[in-house]
């Protein structure tokens, strides 16, 4: 009996064993099945929970990593509860090391990469980003595209627009190489909003208008209703209020056969609210925001900033100011938590004007000062060493140049004295008066030339400054800025944050050196924006208040002529604010009919201008009056203890003055 029981046992615990293997067997099986029916679009999170669960217990975890993703991304674009997101990324934290995909990896960080971008932490969000781009496998480069198109949309919204326009222009340049033209074209339409908040709004407008073109041909695409809503957004900075409200409405139809159209639907909506509330449409308003508000998940989590944005505007044209300023205030909360300058700056302004309606001139004036040093400080500190810097070099320029102009006029006044000698020397002989009269004569004659001949040295050398200036300017740019982006690449990839620093600083400080000694900007969108955005500048690190009205003369503008032109307003505006102590600066830049006419007039101490003249000792004025002889314009200058005014005329039908 003893043995028939051990037997028993025996065969009992194979039966059992080979029972095991077989239930890990059909799991096995089942994984299988569980995982490629979670790869597809879900109506709710439990399959794919399932999944994950199944995946750790069979310790399949480049399975559970890559359904965790997908699960995240449920989360976070099919729901509105994102901090759920960030319990499965504390569940799936300790199985992540397991994984050895670097796809499936790429694609887990990438959505925790957006997860955190629309839960407004950029600084993990771009940490995240950085770790798709780097898990990413170069044979399969999807991810490396998307987390370079993810990078530049979160620095767009921070505001760094120097690292947002790199990442931009390779995500392009991947997508490109994938031959990705849906992807291709949303990067482009980020393109875009990154020119309108750099007020480039000609180049946005073209860019716009060419990828909606395209974006129209292209049958299933899901992103038009972005870039009509993005449209809207820079029709209202341009006040086109009818343009803004149209492409508000482009925005919800394109958005019906949209893939995003229950997470964008209430975004593009409460825009349209805003629009009809500033527009004097208080009735369209108020019936399409009771009609989104029915959906509760529509006014809270990324929603919630856009509901208080329309629900401030509706209460300022119903002029219940109380109300308009709680929401107010709770929009600038929200925007402050996630740092995003812009939105910022407008939610300042914003409850700065309703106070002013309610007569409470304290609060309105602590906001609009708010509001004013946001937007002063766009421009960092880098910006201003940068700045310095320039300035340094550009003086330096003065000095070599002042130098070369005193020599000139040595030489100029050896040749009067020599006339002078000629005189005394001819008038004692009287017997040789009409040799000496004759001689004279050709000696005034030769000073003349001579004077004919120093303008157009100066000239010359004006146009070989120029010269140089943009051959070292692309030296800098194709030779020492390639060698110091790849540094800052390798430099991203330490664990040394203050070797980062220095990386990045200097790679950005040689490209502001650079496009001071050429200004691209100029080349590229002309006279009108180069101009613009100079004065910007200054007025973004300075004191001076600018009021300005500059038309778009770029079509009355040759290429030299403009360059020309641009580099007196740089000096003008650079002794104004190294000399003038002027507190405002007014700038007009008009056509009418074949003249241009630039004035600029400030109020500060003003100079002698006629002493200038006439020692010689601004060679900065001096470079002003020959580029203005070689644009062929008219220079005056009114200066006194109360301001000077400058007026530039520019006969727009003749070409420009070249030096032979």
């Amino acid at each position: 009996m003893r043995i028939i029981a051990i037997v028993f046992l025996l065969n009992l615990g194979v039966f059992c064993k080979a029972q095991t293997v077989l239930e890990q067997k059909k799991d096995a099986e089942r994984l299988i099945v569980m995982d490629s029916l979670s790869d597809l679009p879900q109506e709710s999170d439990s399959l794919l929970r399932e999944t994950i669960a199944m995946a750790i217990k069979l310790d399949s975890f480049d399975i559970a990593v890559k359904q965790s993703a997908n699960l995240i991304n449920f989360i976070n674009y099919q729901t509105n509860q994102r901090e759920e997101g960030r319990k499965v990324i504390a569940e799936t934290k300790k199985i992540v090391p397991l994984a050895h995909d670097k796809n499936t990896l790429s694609k887990y960080y990438f959505e925790i990469a957006d997860l955190y971008y629309y839960l407004g932490d950029f600084d993990v969000s771009i940490e995240n980003y950085n770790n798709s781009y780097t898990y990413a496998d170069p044979d399969n480069p999807r991810f490396m595209g998307l987390s370079k198109f993810g990078l530049g949309i979160v620095y767009v919204d921070k505001g760094d627009f120097g690292n947002a326009s790199l990442a931009l222009q390779e995500a392009i340049k991947l997508f490109r190489e994938q031959k990705d033209t849906i992807k291709w074209i949303d990067v482009k339409n980020s393109m875009t909003i990154l020119y309108g908040k750099n007020g480039f709004y000609e180049e946005e407008e073209k860019e716009r208008q060419e990828i909606i073109a395209l974006a129209s041909k292209l049958k299933g695409y899901s992103g038009l209703s972005i870039i009509y809503y993005n449209a809207a957004a820079s029709a209202n900075k341009l006040n086109k209020q009818e343009e803004r409200i149209n492409y508000f409405k482009k925005a919800i139809t394109s958005n019906e056969s949209s893939e995003y159209k229950t997470f964008l639907e209430p975004i593009i909506k409460f825009g349209l609210v805003a629009a009809y509330a500033e527009n004097d449409s208080l009735k369209k308003a108020k019936k399409l925001l009771n009609e989104v508000e029915q959906n509760n998940n529509y006014t809270i989590g990324y929603n919630e900033s856009f509901y208080l944005d329309a629900r401030k505007r509706v209460a300022f044209a119903e002029q219940n100011y109380a109300e308009a300023i709680d929401y107010g205030m709770a929009y600038l909360n929200l925007k402050k938590a996630s740092k995003e300058y812009e939105e910022i700056q407008n939610a300042e302004k914003f409850l700065s004007k309703v106070y002013k309606k309610t007569g409470n001139d304290k609060m309105a004036l602590e906001h609009f000062e708010n509001y004013v040093k946001i937007k002063d400080s766009i421009g960092d500190i880098q910006k201003a060493r940068t700045l310095s810097y320039y300035q340094t070099l550009y003086e330096t320029e003065k000095r070599d140049l002042k130098i070369k102009a005193q020599q000139n006029d040595i030489a100029l006044l050896n040749t009067e004295n020599k006339v002078k000698n000629q005189w005394l020397l001819f008038g004692g002989l009287g017997l040789l008066s009409l040799f000496g009269f004759i001689s004279g004569q050709r000696s005034r004659n030769f000073a003349r030339k001579k004077q004919k001949m120093q303008e157009a040295f100066i000239q010359k050398t004006l146009m070989a400054q120029e010269e140089e200036r943009i051959r070292v300017a692309l030296e800098l740019h194709d030779g020492v800025g390639q060698q110091l982006m790849l540094l800052t690449r390798r430099a991203g990839n330490s664990s040394d944050e203050s070797l980062q620093y220095l990386a990045k600083d200097t790679l950005e400080n040689v490209r502001a050196i650079s496009r001071g000694l050429h200004p691209a900007i100029l080349e590229k969108f002309g006279f009108t924006v180069a101009i613009q955005d100079y004065i910007n500048t200054i007025d973004e690190n300075s004191d001076l208040f600018f009021t300005t009205e500059i038309e778009n003369i770029d079509a009355f503008l040759e290429k030299q002529s403009a360059l020309h032109l641009y580099r007196i307003f740089q000096e003008l505006l650079n002794n104004i604010l190294k000399h003038a102590q002027a507190t405002s600066v007014m700038i007009d830049i008009v056509k009418k009919e074949n003249l241009i006419l630039c004035v600029i007039e400030d109020n500060g101490k003003g100079f002698d201008y006629q002493q200038k003249i006439k020692y010689s000792k601004s060679i900065g004025i001096q470079s002003v009056i020959e580029r203005c002889k070689i644009i062929h314009a008219v220079l005056k200058v009114n200066s006194s203890n109360a301001g000077t005014v400058v007026e530039i005329v520019i006969n727009s039908s003749s070409g420009i003055n070249t030096v032979e």
